[in-house]
């Protein structure tokens, strides 16, 4: 599949997003939301659901926030 058709595929998909302000590379980061929430629905404190995360991921505390923060966003 060459670059265009999958663009042309999932255009619709794609003005919606830009449209929101969510950048294609923000796919990445739902990985990390759900790791942190599911920790988090397992009882644990935000602070090592965050700790940990950190370790998974490889990433700064700052980071985890920022991607926590951004993905609470209503569009």
């Amino acid at each position: 599949m060459k670059r265009y058709e999958l663009i042309e595929k999932h255009e619709r998909v794609l003005q919606e997003c830009a449209m929101a302000g969510i950048a294609v590379q923000d796919w990445k980061n739902a990985e990390i939301y759900r790791f942190v929430q599911k920790l988090k629905g397992d009882g644990n404190k935000m602070d090592y659901c965050v700790h940990q995360a950190m370790i998974r991921y490889v990433i700064s505390e700052a980071t985890v926030w920022r991607i926590l923060r951004s993905m609470e966003k209503t569009i």
